[in-house]
């Protein structure tokens, strides 16, 4: 999913790719296993999200969703 933000990004990344998943924990240590590291976790109106960086240092989140 593409969310427009109000602020723009002051380093390189330009893109914040979103993914989904129904096996949160798990996909959580096989993401860190390639490299990622954990920076934020969030939940809110009822959605649950981790924000990590890849090995560049680029965001993304991983968000829990229903089987």
């Amino acid at each position: 999913m593409f969310d427009q933000v109000p602020e723009g990004k002051i380093v390189k990344n330009r893109v914040h790719p979103d993914l989904t998943t129904t096996d949160y924990e798990a996909e959580t240590d096989r993401l860190i296993k390639l490299g990622a590291v954990k920076l934020n976790d969030i939940e809110q109106g009822g959605t649950r999200w981790r924000t990590f960086a890849d090995p560049e240092g680029n965001e993304f989140d991983l968000v829990a969703t229903a089987a």
